[in-house]
Parts: C-alpha cells; structure tokens; sequence
C-alpha cells in the first residue's frame, strides 16, 4: 500500500459524502475520521492531537478538559461544549482541528502504510473540527511538508531516530537560557524521537522535526541508537547513508517519498468545507503555533 492508494480511498470517500472512519494500519497508522464526505478529524499516534495541544499550551486547563470529558465523552461533542463554556473560541478549535489533522495525515504519509479500511459509522471522533476540513487542502499541504521534510531532514526518522546531545550541544545550553531550541536540546536524552518531543513540547510534530533538522546542522544534535533498544526493521530497500552517532549498529532510515504521499493527485474539495484562512494562520504562528 502507497499514499497514492490511501489518496485515491480518500477521494472516493469524499465524492460520496460517506460517514465513518478510514483507518491505516502500519508505522504508525492513524484514522480519517469523516463526516458527509467532509474530513473532521485525523488522528494518528504519530503526531500530537488537539488534546495534546490543548493542554500543553495552557489554553485549557486538565481540570476543565476532564469536566468536559466526562459530561460528553459518548457523544463526541467534546468540543462543542469547549466552545459553549467559553474555554476556547469556535475559529480557535477549527484551526487547532485542521492543524491536527494536518499533522496526523503528515505522520500517516511520513510512516509505513500497510493497508487501511473504511468502516460507515464508526469510530465517532473525540474532537470534531467544528467546520470541516478540505480534504484537497490537506492532502495537498500534507504532501508539500513531506517534500521539504525529505530534503532538509533526509537522514532523520521522526518515528525511529533516537537524538541526543553533542557536546557542542551542551555547551549551547550552558550559556543560553530560553527558546524552542532549549526546551528541545534539554528532551534530547539519547532515548527520545522527535515524536517522542513534540508530544512533550505540545508542539507540531512537523514544527519540531523542522527545528530539530537544524539542531542536528548545526552541531548541537545528533542521532543515536540506545544500548538497550534493538534496530527496528529498514523500512526501505535503499536506506540512506547514516549521520549521528550510531552506538549499536545501523540506524534505519526512511527513503524520502517512500510512502507515495507525494505522488498524489489533487482532491477534489468537499463543497463548503474548510480551509484556513491566512488570517487565522498569521494568528496561530504568533501565539506559536508553527503550522
């Protein structure tokens, strides 16, 4: 199975303005969750969620997301009643959703596919982007990413490679005191992913494989495979030559574009779904959202 596959399900789906759940199975996998034929949710455990990102940035509390939990956790409207108590805003939610999503369809294309089903109805989400998603937007946006992913960060697995400080990395610490790239220098233990970070960080998982190439350009970062942790499997029948510091073995690394995500051809967009405004977006990335 290819992106280009799970593409083409993904259209078929959106044409017929089906309900239910497109759900990938592999490294890491995730669910397309729609609704009339509109995408509402991707969730992956590859990348964060709207959850995560919800907490870790403090727009809501762990004591107000568990009140709301419970009262509506069996019907999905999780986040309707955010928007009711006025614990986040309505265009808030809709551009952390597709955000989300963006990032789940990121991890899904960046990853393994190894097959994927569709079942009518199922599966009703947790957090449903109040407005839709664009699935041309999202396929679209998603594949860009992973074109400038593969050739910035073409020695690094966001899912596999282990990162860990150089020296010149904890002397960088030392003498500097805030940022993004401190908080994930200090995460960088030699057992930690970039996933693994961004998930800490409450942060996009493309925002943090970005900064992290960088890190590692710069000297500060490096990959590793911890003693106690067997290599996985290659993924791809060509891996690229390895950087970092491998401490047993080979670390395995993805073939750029091996997924096929790619090569997809455009979707046709879902009448009146949405897509986020470049208000909204200069908006996100000031509060530091990093799409």
């Amino acid at each position: 199975m290819t992106g280009l596959d799970l593409a083409r399900a993904l259209t078929e789906v959106s044409q017929d303005r089906l309900s239910g759940a497109l759900m990938v199975s592999g490294e890491p996998g995730g669910v397309f969750h729609l609704r009339c034929g509109a995408l509402v949710e991707v969730a992956s455990p590859g990348a964060p969620g709207v959850e995560t990102l919800l907490l870790r940035s403090g727009r809501v509390s762990e004591a107000d997301w568990v009140s709301v939990t419970r009262s509506c956790a069996a019907d999905g409207r999780v986040g309707a009643v955010l928007i009711a108590q006025d614990l986040v805003g309505s265009a808030e939610l809709q551009l952390m959703c597709a955000m989300a999503a963006l990032d789940g369809a990121l991890a899904v294309g960046m990853g393994r596919i190894s097959d994927f089903t569709f079942e009518r109805d199922a599966r009703t989400c947790r957090l449903a982007a109040p407005d839709g998603i664009e699935p041309e937007w999202l396929v679209e946006e998603a594949g860009r990413r992973i074109r400038v992913l593969g050739a910035i960060a073409q020695y690094l697995s966001p899912f596999r490679s282990r990162l860990a400080q150089t020296p010149a990395g904890s002397a960088w610490l030392a003498t500097t005191g805030r940022g993004e790239r401190r908080e994930i220098l200090l995460r960088a233990n030699g057992r930690r992913s970039v996933r693994d970070i961004a998930f800490l960080l409450g942060r996009s998982l493309y925002a943090v494989t970005v900064e992290v190439s960088r890190l590692m350009s710069d000297g500060l970062l490096e990959t590793v495979v911890p003693a106690d942790v067997p290599s996985p499997a290659v993924p791809s029948p060509h891996p690229a030559p390895v950087r970092g510091r491998p401490a047993q073995g080979q670390l395995p690394q993805r073939l750029p574009g091996a997924s096929g995500i790619t090569e997809v051809l455009p979707l046709r967009p879902v009448a009146e779904c949405w897509r986020p405004p470049s208000t909204y977006l200069a908006r996100h990335r000031a509060r530091g959202g990093n799409p």
